[in-house]
């Protein structure tokens, strides 16, 4: 990740691989299947974030009650 501690407006998007083509840490060799590429950009400035995706659940369920998020 390339990120800033502030940002002056903040605009965050699912970009393609290709964003990462210039930036000097090369981190597109470091992308794993399941990864995905986040333009972070503020004024003046761009950054970027490579993650997995993010899923949520929301039930009624118990405390420790099984995950639906997981295999069981």
């Amino acid at each position: 990740m390339e990120i800033r501690c502030w940002f002056d407006g903040l605009i965050v998007e699912e970009v393609n691989e290709s964003f990462l083509n210039n930036a000097p840490s090369r981190p597109s060799q470091m992308i794993e299947p399941g990864n995905k590429v986040y333009a972070i950009k503020s004024s003046g400035w761009n950054g970027f974030i490579v993650g997995g995706i993010m899923r949520i659940q929301e039930d009624e369920a118990e405390f420790f009650a099984p995950s639906k998020l997981l295999p069981t």
